[in-house]
């Protein structure tokens, strides 16, 4: 599924021999001709890492993925400057191929600093855009011929790869889609006679009995509520991503108008603040993110407080950023990016129901506007989701 991304290219990656490489070979060649390839996602998290990677750096495979590559980089000068050519390249370069070249000065496992040079291809896999970044020593010698051809293989036994694991991505997006398709309806059924086997022996079952049935209802239930959130995920990879112009405060409009009774029965206040009048968008998708966030800041709450809720966005230079905030629970920083996962929860379901799928949706709904999403919280106090839906997308 879309939002397995990276820990598929992670695992296929770790296995292919275009990361791979041949040890016997790198072990055999001067240091000139050794080169690292580096998978990176748009959040600038680390999803690929072959052996050459760690001969040049020292940081093995299992300590870099999931990191940011910017720990890599020895100054706040260095970093801006990376973040400046990922700016440019992710948000202003039309062709979806793109190549790239710089010099940066890296630390090493031994924190030593080591100039190299960051070969930049950006590819677009699934509507996700990726960078494979080589990295190549420059002390040593000069690129022969032979290296230029080596790598420009390289480059093409890479694209296939991704180009396949694409193709995978696809088929268990529609695998998912309708394996959870074609499980409502014998779960309906089960549903259905549950409940007709219920009217028919009331009054006729002892605690026990109450009990056990309670658990066969009350799996019934939660199983159809999984299954109506992988539908939900899955409609937001598989459906039509139409790119118009829209006023997000309609959006929002139409969200709270959705929420008023939660907003009543908690007595919850939802401030607006200064918003865009326009922006890019898809206007399904952008009130599903709304929503999402929104029914989460009113449902994670401690239910001694009423919940305050603000929403507010602003233009950028390249990007339009939303933050929602609210005044609940708060969530602990070693679980900023973990909440993002599919089917995260990190309370039970009889204090916070749901299936932990909500912010899972949120993210694929932002990586399909070119965005990106976070969060900070100050744990029970309250949190601030972020996200951002870039400027330059493609109108349909």
């Amino acid at each position: 599924m879309a939002l397995n991304l990276a820990g598929q290219f992670s695992d296929q990656v770790s296995n292919n021999t275009a990361f791979k490489g041949n040890d016997t070979n790198l072990e055999g060649k001067p240091a000139h001709y050794i080169e690292g390839i580096i998978v990176v996602n748009n959040l600038h998290q680390i999803i690929g890492w072959n052996p050459a990677s760690k001969c040049l750096t020292g940081y093995k495979r299992k300590n870099m993925i999931g990191t940011s590559i910017l720990d890599l980089l020895t100054s706040d000068e260095e970093k801006k400057a990376f973040l400046d050519d990922f700016d440019r390249l992710t948000n202003h370069c039309e062709s979806d191929d793109i190549y790239h070249e710089s010099t940066v000065n890296i630390y090493t496992h031994t924190k030593e600093t080591k100039t190299v040079t960051f070969q930049w291809n950006r590819m677009i896999v699934v509507g996700v855009r990726l960078f494979n970044i080589c990295i190549s020593n420059l002390s040593n010698g000069s690129t022969s011929l032979e290296d230029i051809r080596e790598k420009e293989l390289e480059l093409v036994r890479k694209e296939k790869e991704l180009a396949k694991l694409a193709s995978s991505n696809q088929q268990l997006e529609a695998f998912a889609y309708v394996a959870s398709h074609d499980l409502k309806e014998p779960l309906r059924s089960i549903g259905n006679f549950t409940q007709l086997l219920g009217k028919r022996l009331e009054g006729k079952l002892d605690d026990t009995e109450k009990e056990f049935f309670g658990f066969v209802t009350s799996g019934v239930k939660n199983m159809n509520s999984l299954i109506e959130d992988l539908l939900t995920y899955s409609r937001v990879n598989s459906g039509k991503h139409e790119i118009v112009n829209l006023n997000p405060m309609d959006s929002i409009t139409v969200v709270i108008n959705s929420l008023h009774q939660r907003i009543i029965e908690t007595d919850a206040t939802i401030e607006i603040k200064a918003f865009p009048e326009k922006i890019l968008g898809n206007p399904t998708k952008i009130k599903q993110l709304f929503q999402n966030l929104i029914a989460n800041a009113i449902k994670f709450q401690n239910p001694e407080i009423h919940p305050v809720i603000v929403v507010s966005g602003r233009a950028e230079r390249d990007r339009w950023v939303f933050t929602v905030s609210d005044n609940g629970i708060g969530i602990k920083e070693e679980y900023y990016e973990k909440v993002f996962g599919i089917f995260t929860k990190l309370h039970h379901k009889s204090v916070y129901p749901g299936s932990g799928i909500g912010l899972s949706v949120c993210q694929r709904i932002v990586e399909q506007h070119d965005g990106e999403i976070w969060v900070d919280s100050i744990f029970e106090k309250g949190t601030n989701f972020h996200f951002s839906i870039g400027k330059n997308q493609i109108q349909n």
